[in-house]
């Protein structure tokens, strides 16, 4: 499969692996205009950081360990459920907390907003979700049916809907208008981690820990399956569309990242991370994502095509071939190594990569080894 995969996933490290506990990140999320991330870490506080630098530009001290976080849409608060069974509300700008919302009895494990921000819901341990409204912060809505934890939630992107996913293996799907049970789908044959709609709301995807991904029709008022993908060696922990639904990543807990082609529903490119992934948010319009992990890294990932990456040094190796003379062979060393200098380590550790450079070391006559194995 390897040798098929037509993409290239080129990181950016935007903060390092954690040199301590404290700076683990245990839950991630990115706000509507994919300017800034919050990232709740194990030290209890929620630091938000920039998207193209990595810069922190805010930071907010909790009392306790923060298990889900959600911006609003509006771009003003982020929610936050935590180990203690509440739900918190907190002024971006400012840092400040105002608001504090009870009612859930074991900690609160997703949060997701309305898509216009006059309403969340919550998922927790206690088996249920509620909704709430923004304006007064109150419950409007208690729903039950989940057998185990709820440990993911989404708001249908055209305001409709609900979903959620759980330990259970079930997805559940609510009328968020009047809290009512619209379906009850249970074709994972285990916990179900991650739900995720695409932006226009036409498909689901769902990640399990039975190792599968399954993409969802979700036109109708329930969902219809149209493709179950297989690969993962390891649980599905998070799955994420970009916005113009052309791809879907996914992450493991053994470390894997697949983006799939919905064209074809075919893996087009991997790669992997340090740790198990905890978190996978795309920027909007683009197609690079934001990943972080267990080890407290946070990564960008540019998607791209691998023939676009690979062309340049093809070129290269053509013209090294053709000076059967080595006539040019100074000229095309000094070619090599700016060209080499143009990439990041990452990118030429990648063994296609690697391979074509070596070939071209060969040509040269710079060669002290032998290629990696491909």
């Amino acid at each position: 499969m390897t040798e098929e995969l037509s993409l290239f996933l080129k990181p950016k490290i935007l903060r390092p692996k954690a040199e301590h506990g404290s700076e683990i990140t245990r839950r991630f999320a990115m706000n509507k205009v994919g300017r800034m991330i919050a990232a709740a870490m194990q030290d209890r506080s929620i630091r938000f950081f920039d998207v193209e630098n990595g810069q922190e530009v805010q930071r907010i001290q909790d009392d306790y360990l923060c298990t889900s976080i959600a911006f609003s849409p509006r771009g003003d608060i982020v929610v936050t459920g935590g180990v203690d069974r509440l739900i918190k509300v907190w002024d971006i700008k400012t840092g400040e907390r105002i608001a504090t919302l009870e009612g859930h009895s074991y900690p609160i494990l997703s949060l997701s907003f309305s898509p216009d921000g006059d309403r969340f819901v919550s998922g927790s341990g206690d088996t249920t979700l509620k909704i709430w409204n923004v304006d007064d912060f109150q419950m409007i809505h208690h729903l039950k049916g989940h057998s185990l934890y709820v440990v993911s939630c989404e708001w249908d992107p055209l305001g409709n809907r609900v979903i959620s996913a759980g330990v259970d293996g079930a997805i559940g799907i609510w009328d968020p208008n009047t809290g009512e049970k619209i379906d009850w789908i249970q074709e994972h044959r285990t916990a179900v981690h991650s739900i995720h709609f695409s932006s226009d709301g036409s498909l689901l995807a769902s990640g399990s820990s039975d190792l599968s991904i399954i993409v969802w029709d979700a036109t109708g008022r329930s969902l219809e399956m149209k493709k179950k993908l297989l690969g993962h060696s390891g649980e599905v922990r998070t799955v994420s569309f970009s916005s113009d639904a052309k791809y879907l990543a996914s992450g493991s807990s053994d470390k894997d990242l697949f983006i799939w082609k919905m064209e074809d529903y075919s893996r087009a490119g991997e790669s992997t991370t340090f740790s198990e992934v905890d978190g996978l948010e795309w920027l909007p319009n683009t197609h690079s994502f934001i990943t972080a992990d267990g080890t407290g890294a946070i990564v960008r990932w540019d998607v791209n095509e691998l023939g676009a990456i690979m062309a340049p040094f093809n070129a290269l190796l053509k013209e090294i071939e053709a000076d059967t003379e080595h006539a040019r062979r100074e000229e095309l060393i000094q070619k090599y190594e700016e060209l080499k200098s143009q990439y990041d380590p990452e990118v030429l550790r990648d063994k296609r990569v690697f391979y074509i450079l070596w070939q071209c070391r060969r040509g040269l006559g710079l060669l002290k080894g032998k290629p990696r194995s491909t």
